[in-house]
């Protein structure tokens, strides 16, 4: 049969303690070693702490396993006054963090605070909290995490909570706080102000600061608005200004976040009516851009792609409907846009067609961009693919268009200049 110092070291490495089914079917959780040890059975052993060091014997392996789950030195378990030193304080935090840590709070930001200094404990043995002249000191994170039950990471997020408090001036730095010290906390609906259960950034907080230092606003309201997002959205679809404010910040953070650019980007292509309110914005971008170039640099790119010079008249009037829309007060003047566009865009056609020069290029560069379209589309059919596809209807329209394309190319060669005739002199 298995010893007891076996079953204990047994019960210890599995972790077996700390939750389990009596033969009697009641399911039993122990928050610590100690808890699992004093419980009467069959919900623990009905033991004391001394009891279990004199079972296990000279076991060292054991003893080292049970020193960790107390939180103790090996040392001391040989000696019962100090073996209940550190369990008085620390330990006593430490199982009631566990017990309640899922519920947040102040009272469980103090349980960390005084009892934990991330990186503590080197150069002792894992769980210790007393130092050299057994005074009572503070623990790793992972110590504290393993006496609570729980994880190093969910102790951490109590400790930057606590941290940040501290840098508000709400609680008492670190450097105050000791075991077993009291202090006046904060209310308790504050808590969420520094407390997030699933931190996406520890600068999070910083940036807040950093942002609200450079815009002159209060720190104190951001970090509100940041843990209270639900308000925000109240405030935004209530208020236009705060709307409108919320939309300035979005382009503002849109230049510099992809992540939020391609949220934005699938929102507008899953909402029609965002669809057509952006391809309608982008029409008249690109119409007042076409306006200002007129302006500006004194040509214009016609239908059929050229670009010509711009008239003196055109300029002018390009200028004078571009500097009408700069001094609008309305911030989108849409119509507007549209009406300087079509007028400047009319006085372009006339201009084309007064020119015959220019007319005349206008329509061989439409023609010529026609007959490469035609002739492009007609290089991409596949010649081999013709074997089983014989319609008479296609025969048909392929002769039109032959037709057509030989009767285009005779009155091109009719309309070309003809040579000059040199005067033949008599003899």
């Amino acid at each position: 049969m298995e010893t007891a110092p076996g079953l204990i070291r047994r019960v210890l490495e599995e972790g077996s303690w700390r939750q389990f089914t009596t033969p009697r079917g009641e399911e039993v959780t122990h928050d610590t070693f100690e808890s699992f040890v004093t419980t009467a059975p069959t919900g623990g052993l009905g033991q004391t702490l001394d009891d279990v060091v004199r079972l296990i014997g000279d076991d060292k392996d054991t003893l080292d396993l049970l020193a960790r789950a107390l939180g103790v030195p090996v040392d001391n378990l040989r000696e019962p006054e100090r073996l209940t030193v550190g369990i008085d304080l620390v330990q006593r935090d430490a199982r009631d963090f566990g017990a309640y840590a899922r519920s947040g709070g102040w009272l469980f930001g103090l349980l960390v605070a005084r009892n934990v200094q991330p990186g503590s404990g080197q150069g002792k043995k894992s769980g210790s909290s007393l130092g050299e002249s057994n005074e009572v000191t503070k623990v790793s994170a992972k110590d504290f995490a393993d006496m609570a039950g729980t994880k190093p990471s969910r102790v951490m997020r109590f400790y930057r909570a606590w941290e940040r408090a501290a840098e508000a001036g709400v609680v008492p730095a670190f450097e105050d706080l000791a075991p077993g010290v009291d202090v006046e906390l904060p209310d308790g609906e504050t808590w969420s102000e520094f407390f997030t259960s699933a931190e996406r950034s520890t600068d999070r907080r910083q940036n807040i600061a950093a942002e609200a230092e450079a815009a002159g606003t209060s720190f104190v309201g951001a970090l509100h608005v940041a843990h209270h997002p639900s308000d925000l959205r109240t405030a935004i679809l209530a208020d236009a200004k705060t709307a409108e404010a919320a939309r300035e910040a979005l382009m503002q953070r849109l230049g510099e976040d992809p992540e939020l650019q391609a949220a934005m980007a699938r929102t507008v292509a899953e909402v029609p009516q965002l669809k057509k309110a952006v391809a309608a914005e982008t029409r008249r971008t690109d119409q007042l851009d076409y306006v200002r170039k007129v302006a500006e640099q004194g040509n214009f790119k016609t239908p059929a792609g050229q670009i010509v010079e711009a008239s003196v008249e055109v300029k002018a009037e390009a200028e004078r409907q571009l500097a009408q829309i700069e001094h609008l007060a309305d911030t989108n003047p849409a119509e507007s846009i549209t009406e300087a566009y079509e007028t400047v865009q009319q006085l372009i056609v006339e201009s084309i067609e007064t020119d015959p020069a220019v007319n005349v290029r206008e329509r061989q560069a439409r023609f010529y961009s026609n007959v490469q379209k035609a002739s492009k589309a007609f290089e991409q059919l596949d010649l081999n693919d013709l074997a089983d596809m014989y319609e008479a209807d296609m025969v048909e329209k392929l002769e039109s268009l032959q037709r057509s394309v030989t009767a285009c190319i005779e009155s091109l060669r009719k309309a070309a200049p003809r040579p000059s005739l040199r005067a033949v002199g008599g003899a």
